[in-house]
């Protein structure tokens, strides 16, 4: 797994762009007295302000790390900048074994796994059980209808004290209607209230935020009037689990399909790989996740074509897709539609949330283009128009340098609020026909 982890990817993990700014500052020997690597685990200790050195590892398997500092941030800075030193600095590393508290951390991770898969053995045999299945079923709705209740009754009380209120509101509300959401099984709900802290210096985007909160408690209450599709909507943002078996038995699309991207994210301590891939006017979206530690699954070669069969997820905007049987042999990109501009993007993106109200991002490819520095850095295209740029400032110098500040064709997410690059072309591959 190591060796798959060179900066972009390490720094893909950084949750914030302040946590990769801070990183790649500590990620330089001169700050880490003690650096070592065992072969599955890097550890080490930065200096920081205190008198005690912080002790960092990181678990590779991952890769996840633990660090003694105070940051609630995962992974913190200093996990990432030890990661940073082993892509640039590996030679340097000592082999010391890691010390007490950090083999008891590697053990308890190694005991909750092995928990884990024995209650998904358990949880397989009793899936196999259709009365089991029903009353599972009937409890989980009624545990989210409790949920969403409770969620409703926050939102008023939040919209009656007025916004302006919310930011003097102690961090422990928002983790404790997040806490319930979980206990709820509503953990698509849980994660949007834990995101509102984030939003508390933007009234319009805490607005348009609380509104999608406020939909969700509103379409469960009214599901039977949704559509299939809307209803599998519904039940995704509420964090419902996909049906990946019983998707895969039914037929899909086959083709030569374009790998245009992949995002790598750490979700506590779970990885998370988003793959995008065209067919025609087509995008589909492939996630693939890794818990507890474990390494994702090899994953499909960004900027090339790939033969595959894809079954698309029910939905009123289709995009989530699960690969059906193996993928073919990869080539050359294939032929696809032409880019969008910046206003044919925003429009494409309004009749997607006109079908899917909580759709979080959509891929989209933009050209010609070109990307301007600034405080957010930005895409602007030949009509004029301007877009946020969010990620990693390196990749983008390195896009600027490589294209001199002229025109390209970019692939990336759209969130609604900035466009994050995943892929770019600094020549006429996937620029506008």
């Amino acid at each position: 797994m190591s060796d798959a982890l060179t900066p972009e990817t390490i720094l893909a993990l950084a949750p914030d762009a302040g946590s990769a700014a801070n990183a790649r500052k500590l990620a330089t020997p001169g700050k880490w007295p003690t650096l070592n690597d065992t072969g599955s685990v890097l550890w080490g200790e930065c200096q920081g302000s205190g008198k005690n050195p912080y002790l960092t590892a990181v678990d590779l398997s991952g890769p996840v790390a633990k660090c003694s500092c105070p940051s609630r941030k995962f992974p913190c800075k200093h996990g990432l900048a030890l990661l940073l030193l082993h892509a640039s600095h590996g030679p340097d590393f000592g082999s010391q074994p890691a010390p007490e508290s950090v083999q008891t951390w590697l053990a308890g991770r190694q005991n909750r796994a092995e928990k884990a898969e024995q209650v998904s053995e358990v949880a397989v045999r009793k899936e196999a059980d259709p009365g089991a299945q029903a009353k599972r079923r009937a409890a989980r709705k009624k545990k989210v209808t409790a949920g969403l209740e409770g969620l409703h009754l926050f939102l008023k009380d939040l919209m009656r004290d007025g916004l302006a209120s919310a930011s003097s509101r102690p961090y422990s509300d928002w983790d404790t209607q997040a806490a319930r959401l979980m206990d709820a099984q509503a953990s698509g709900a849980a994660r949007r209230v834990a995101h509102i802290p984030e939003l508390l210096g933007s009234p319009a985007a805490l607005l348009a935020h609380l509104g999608e909160l406020a939909l969700l408690a509103e379409g469960w209450v009214n599901r039977a009037g949704l559509s299939e599709e809307e209803l599998h909507d519904l039940r995704a943002a509420l964090g419902f689990p996909l049906d990946a078996a019983g998707l895969l038995e039914t037929g899909g699309i086959r083709g030569r399909w374009n790998v245009l991207g992949q995002a790598l994210i750490q979700e506590e301590a779970l990885t998370v790989r988003r793959t995008w891939l065209q067919n025609a006017s087509q995008m589909a979206l492939l996630l693939d996740f890794a818990p507890g530690g474990r390494p994702l699954p090899p994953g499909f070669p960004v900027g090339q074509s790939v033969e595959a069969e894809l079954v698309f997820a029910p939905s009123a905007f289709s995009q989530r897709a699960v690969l059906k049987g193996e993928a073919g042999a990869s080539g050359q990109l294939a032929d696809a539609p032409p880019p969008l501009n910046l206003t044919e993007l925003l429009s494409a993106h309004a009749d997607a949330l006109a079908l899917n109200p909580w759709l979080e991002r959509a891929a989209y490819r933009l050209g010609p283009v070109r990307v301007v520095p600034g405080e957010p850095w930005a895409v602007v295209d030949e009509t004029g128009g301007s877009l946020p740029l969010t990620g990693d400032v390196r990749p983008l110098l390195k896009l600027l340098g490589e294209s001199g500040g002229g025109a390209v064709s970019l692939f990336g997410e759209w969130d609604g609020a900035a466009f994050g690059v995943l892929k770019f072309w600094t020549d006429a591959l996937g620029g506008r026909k």
